[in-house]
């Protein structure tokens, strides 16, 4: 029975697609054979579950990196946007060192600190999951990690449309 999961072999192609994206039960450690220790199977039982509850963790948390940098992202468009519109002398102001700052400015900041902390949240999720399949965690595609990376992508595009005033 093992070795239908592992070689995709007897498995529904559904079955075999839920398992790729990482939904259906995926690989896990053989539990220890009935005449083993239950104490050996319970603490293999408690690792898996210690490993899902871990990598849960790490998805909730790029989960929120995505939801701040993509209202950071929108928020700095938007303001940006409206005021290449409205292109007035109001709202510049002078800053430290003598730099002149306006409501543009601030939005075109926006946008590359929150393109910037997603590819940070991005990278470090990465590195943390890969940590985790090295411990026994199943491989599968995280839905976070892919929408964290089409964000970051939407934020360098939001960033150059900005600068080359589309």
């Amino acid at each position: 029975m093992s070795g239908g999961l592992e070689s995709g072999r007897g498995l529904t192609p559904w079955r075999r697609l839920t398992n790729a994206i990482g939904l259906g039960p995926g690989k896990r450690p053989e539990p220890a054979p009935e005449g083993q220790n239950v104490a050996t199977r319970l603490a293999q039982q408690r690792t898996a579950l210690a490993l899902d509850r871990t990598y849960l963790a790490a998805e909730r948390t790029l989960m929120a990196w995505i939801r701040t940098a993509l209202s950071m992202i929108s928020f700095g468009f938007s303001m940006a946007k409206i005021f290449q519109a409205f292109r007035g002398e109001k709202g510049h102001w002078e800053g430290a060192l003598g730099h002149e700052y306006s409501v543009e400015s601030i939005g075109y900041y926006l946008v590359v600190m929150g393109t910037g902390g997603l590819i940070i949240a991005v990278v470090q999720h990465y590195f943390r999951v890969r940590r985790l399949r090295a411990m026994g965690l199943p491989r599968g595609v995280s839905g976070a990690f892919v929408v964290g990376v089409l964000l970051c992508l939407l934020g360098v595009f939001a960033f150059s449309s900005l600068v080359l005033k589309m």
